[in-house]
């Protein structure tokens, strides 16, 4: 057995003293009170569940009711889309009905156009294949005065005459040959026409005016002295100073000197003066002949052989000479011979109708 020392006595603490037991009466108590918080929490708790089941019901409820709204939107929606469809449809048949309705129009327009034409052609008789045939001969007039005398007028008037005999057949068979007609004549409208009546009468003036245009130079068909009376000698000359001046004043009457500053013009004699506006003459009858004939090459060799002979033997500072020389320059550039149209298509065009209404 062993003998507790002093160290041991003192690590040993001492324990702790116990509590007193808590009275059995106290904990009976409070059980009551921790029962009654325990069913006003289940109560709440149970309350608070039912309110979100109500309203989870309410949401429920609008969402149903939402739902059905759209399905029965969307029900319409697909009812309007189909009717559309159908509509739709029922536009585009009608459209191509309507497409075929006025093409069978048009046919029927052209089958009537037809009728017409025959219903003319056979009420007139007789004298609708006489105007056809009187047309045709102004269209053949229109291209002989075109192509053979160059004559544009003519054959415009000719044109405008047959549009007016073809308008007053009222045929619509015929608008073709109208436009023909139409683009004809605004093709002999564009042609230049230069005034051949102004010309020719502007020509015919200078040469009958040719004879009085003065001339650069004439020499004299005889001499005249001039009548001086001889100076008096003076007092004390001798016979050899007279004589030297009597010489002096015969040669002075006879020859006159003055200084040119280009080269001299040619003397003529009264005869080759007569020639000089012969030939003036002719050249200026020369150009109006080229210029009826349409002749545009010998039409401004002419005008241009009158201005250098009206340059080489008149006078150029002449009024007369320099109106003549103005009005060959004005006439040189006319264009005599533009380039004509063809008038063929109406004719052909015409007979062609000609030929289908014979048969």
């Amino acid at each position: 057995m062993t003998t507790p020392t002093p160290y041991d006595t003192a690590e040993t603490p001492p324990k702790p003293p116990v509590p007193p037991a808590a009275p059995a009466h106290r904990r009976r108590s409070l059980l009551p009170l921790l029962l009654l918080v325990v069913v006003a929490g289940v109560a709440a708790a149970a309350f608070w569940v039912w309110q979100q089941q109500q309203q989870l019901l309410q949401d429920t409820q609008k969402h149903g009711n939402l739902i059905d709204r759209l399905s029965h939107d969307l029900s319409g929606l697909e009812s309007t889309a189909q009717k559309l469809d159908t509509r739709q449809g029922d536009l585009a048949a009608m459209a191509q009905r309507s497409s075929s309705e006025v093409a069978e129009f048009g046919r029927r327009i052209e089958e009537h156009d037809q009728v017409v034409g025959n219903l003319n052609e056979a009420v007139a008789g007789g004298r609708g294949r006489f105007v056809m045939a009187s047309i045709e001969n102004l269209l053949l007039l229109a291209n002989d005065r075109l192509q053979i005398a160059g004559d544009v007028r003519s054959a415009l008037v000719a044109l405008q005459e047959a549009d007016a005999r073809i308008a007053g057949m009222r045929d619509p068979r015929l608008f073709n040959v109208r436009q023909a007609l139409a683009e004809e004549r605004a093709a002999l409208q564009a042609v230049p026409q230069p005034d051949y009546a102004g010309a020719a009468l502007t020509l015919s003036s200078l040469a009958s005016r040719a004879a009085q245009m003065p001339l650069r130079a004439r020499a004299p068909d005889h001499y005249e002295t001039a009548m001086q009376a001889p100076a008096a000698a003076a007092p004390g000359t001798t016979r050899w100073q007279r004589l030297k001046q009597s010489v002096g004043q015969a040669l002075h009457g006879m020859f006159t000197l003055r200084r040119n500053q280009g080269p001299a013009a040619r003397l003529l004699a009264p005869q080759e003066e007569a020639l000089v506006h012969q030939v003036l003459m002719l050249r200026l009858e020369a150009a109006r002949v080229a210029l009826l004939r349409g002749d545009t090459v010998s039409f401004r060799d002419a005008c241009s052989g009158a201005s250098r002979w009206l340059r080489d033997y008149f006078r150029a500072e002449d009024p007369a000479v320099q109106g003549a020389l103005g009005e060959l320059e004005r006439l040189q550039p006319l264009e005599l011979s533009p380039p004509l149209p063809e008038l063929t298509r109406s004719l052909a065009l015409l007979r062609a109708h000609m030929d289908v209404s014979a048969r």
